[in-house]
């Protein structure tokens, strides 16, 4: 897939407000490059460093930001909000926010998945399961094998939250159960679920790319035709999507790997679809918001029956 890759020059204070922009459009990642953040490494000599890029180092005041757009409906929607939001800036002209000019380019996501191909291999997780991707062969224990191809998506096991959310699933009767897949990436919790029997999957992402990217994952694992269903949208302004995904009392787990805000604002939907005894299994917490996400849960009426920690990421399990 090719990718568009926008560009906007900038300084550190325009970089605040352009990445509120990118927010404001529905763009969680992107790149800052900000001469300032390297000056602090080179003075507080706090990474160690063999080599300096002389690009990095050219124009000490400008700051670029650097955002990838997928070539489809979703990215070109993207791109024009970007763009409005970037001339609203420079119409306001009350501070000094560098040219904000935009410079456009093109890449090939081919390139990326020649580099970091070599840093993916079969890995497993848990005690039942093991991650390995669509190239590579594995012939070992009797291990469920949950095949994934991440394409540009989040989602290969390697990552805390993925993993302590796999290891929580793996020991819950999911047989004929259905689960929500909030924020699904690349689909793995899902999928998962699924391989461990679970009946009736739904996965749901803001990224078109990752519901695209689950659909095929879903099918490399051999999921039969029904079993996983993948939407593209907000739950949170798409009355549509939450009135078709979130009905009341439909799952009997939820699975969510996103950040700890989304996970409090999504709450009461969460509450509202899961089954009375369901199960969450919620991460994509950093360790020092996983006690304003349990007394959020607390409020809410749900019972937390496990919180967990691995290298500074949470996962937390709860009942309705």
């Amino acid at each position: 897939m090719i990718f568009h890759e926008l560009t906007i020059h900038t300084n550190t204070l325009g970089s605040e407000l352009v990445g509120g922009v990118l927010m404001g459009a529905g763009v969680s990642c992107f790149v800052t490059e900000d001469f300032n953040d390297l000056n602090e490494v080179i003075e507080e000599k706090s990474i160690p460093f063999d080599y300096i890029e002389d690009a990095l180092l050219a124009d000490p005041g400008e700051v670029k930001v650097k955002v990838y757009l997928a070539c489809n409906e979703q990215g070109k929607l993207q791109e024009e909000e970007i763009l409005s939001g970037i001339a609203a800036l420079k119409d306001a002209g009350e501070f000094d926010l560098g040219s904000l000019e935009v410079t456009f380019s093109h890449v090939d996501e081919k390139d990326w998945a020649d580099n970091w191909k070599q840093f993916f291999h079969p890995l497993p997780i848990g005690n039942r399961f093991i991650v390995k991707p669509t190239w590579e062969e594995y012939t070992g224990d009797d291990r469920i094998v949950l095949e994934i191809d991440p394409a540009s998506s989040f989602g290969t096991g390697q990552h805390e939250t993925t993993a302590l959310c796999l290891e929580e699933l793996e020991d819950m009767e999911l047989a004929g159960k259905s689960l929500l897949d909030m924020g699904c990436g690349s689909g793995i919790l899902g999928i998962g679920a699924a391989l461990l029997g679970a009946e009736d999957v739904v996965c749901v992402d803001i990224e078109q790319i990752a519901v695209e990217t689950t659909r095929e994952n879903a099918a490399i694992n051999g999921l039969k035709a029904g079993v996983l269903k993948a939407y593209h949208g907000n739950i949170l302004t798409d009355e549509a999507l939450c009135n078709t995904v979130m009905e009341a009392d439909r799952y009997d787990f939820i699975a969510a790997n996103i950040v700890a805000d989304v996970i409090i604002a999504m709450l009461p939907m969460f509450k509202t679809c899961l089954k009375r005894g369901g199960t969450m299994v919620l991460s994509g917490i950093i360790s020092p918001k996983k006690d304003v996400v349990l007394d959020a849960l607390l409020k809410a009426g749900f019972t937390v029956s496990t919180a967990r920690e691995k290298n500074d990421w949470a996962v937390i399990v709860c009942q309705k």
